[in-house]
């Protein structure tokens, strides 16, 4: 039996479960919510069309033949995966105990030798009273371990070009812009671009409408178009619907659409723009197999690459390492496993914690009690 299959016996015992009168009501909300979303899928697909054409029209779309040469090129160059992980555990007197981890994964020859793998892990003290926000708080140290590895990472590469996969947006968190770790951040990206080193943020989970508020408001001037693009609640769920059309009209190659300047989307992003760093981002499908990922590439304010030109290198990069069967690519992919602390990981450091936090007074065992 897999794990699959016991999520799905987990998930009817626990509906079972619910109570008579509350599951009726909930089955009828059901059912009625699953008549709107069909209906409102049907007015998407209706409109997909005309929003196709519109990035047509913009030059906002487009299809990438492969290159043989290209994928053996960027096969061959040492290619990098960064990602970080958390869990936050509840600790005494509201001090939160987090394990945080960041993983670098190095393929100094491309594929033909096995990776090297480095990996730095720690437990955070997060006092709730001084950040009410705990999660944002954890993220936030992580974050800063992961560029911590990206400087390091820069710091001991040679002449020779290689291309970092960070796992998730180049801006992230959108909610954080503290001065001191967004400067940090910025000269890290500026020491890497310096040395030639390409850096292409991995985003899976696409939140947000970075690119439907960039045409909208950079590039559109029709109103009713503009209504169109907004009937979409996010890039994903747009890009999702043109992507799907355009393989189901014949499309072959790898879609992508061409990339945009996020770099005043809120705060966070003016303050990467602000110490030198212009983020541009874009889809990419490598087949219609595949979900779309979000590709975000930084450049410096005085750089005079060609965007195409780098977007272009970040596809052919993204494909290469690609592995069939995963959307993003394998230095991504073994980094995110190798970084990840689950929950009840966390939970067993945190219930050792306790256990060595007992005291032979019972004094002190009964405010710890009291406290947890």
């Amino acid at each position: 039996m897999t794990t699959q299959d016991l999520y799905e016996i987990l998930k009817r015992y626990e509906f079972n479960k619910t109570e008579p009168e509350t599951l009726q009501e909930l089955v009828k909300s059901a059912l009625k919510k699953g008549d709107i979303v069909k209906e409102r899928m049907g007015k998407l697909k209706a409109l997909v069309e005309t929003v196709q054409n519109i990035l047509k029209r913009e030059n906002l779309l487009l299809e990438v033949s492969v290159d043989q040469n290209e994928c053996l090129f960027y096969g061959d160059l040492c290619a990098v995966g960064i990602d970080g992980s958390f869990q936050c555990v509840g600790g005494i007197g509201g001090i939160w105990y987090t394990p945080i981890s960041c993983a670098r994964v190095v393929f100094p020859n491309g594929f033909r030798n096995p990776p090297q793998v480095s990996v730095t892990a720690g437990i955070e003290d997060i006092d709730q009273h001084k950040y009410p926000n705990v999660e944002a708080e954890a993220s936030v140290r992580m974050l800063t371990v992961e560029t911590k590895a990206l400087s390091e990472w820069a710091s001991r590469t040679g002449e020779r070009k290689s291309v970092v996969f960070i796992d998730g947006p180049i801006v992230d968190p959108p909610y954080y812009a503290e001065k001191e770790y967004v400067k940090y951040r910025c000269e890290v990206i500026s020491k890497c671009l310096d040395k030639d080193i390409l850096i292409i943020g991995c985003v899976k989970r696409v939140l947000g409408k970075p690119f439907i508020n960039y045409v909208t408001a950079k590039l559109l001037k029709d109103k009713d178009e503009k209504s169109r693009l907004n009937q979409f609640t996010s890039d994903i769920h747009l890009i999702s619907y043109v992507f799907t059309k355009e393989y189901f009209s014949g499309a072959e190659g790898i879609l992508v659409t061409f990339p945009v300047d996020i770099s005043e989307e809120d705060e966070v992003h003016k303050a990467y723009l602000k110490n030198g760093i212009r983020v541009f981002s874009f889809f990419m499908q490598k087949d219609v197999y595949s979900r779309p990922i979000r590709l975000d590439i930084p450049r410096k304010l005085d750089s005079n690459i060609d965007i195409k030109t780098l977007m272009l290198e970040a596809v052919n990069a993204t494909f290469a390492w690609s592995y069939p069967g995963h959307d993003i690519p394998l230095p991504v992919v073994l980094a995110h496993n190798k970084c990840a602390v689950r929950k009840g990981c966390a939970e067993v450091l945190y219930d050792e914690i306790l256990t060595r936090s007992t005291s032979p007074d019972p004094f002190d065992n009964v405010v710890g009690m009291k406290l947890r």
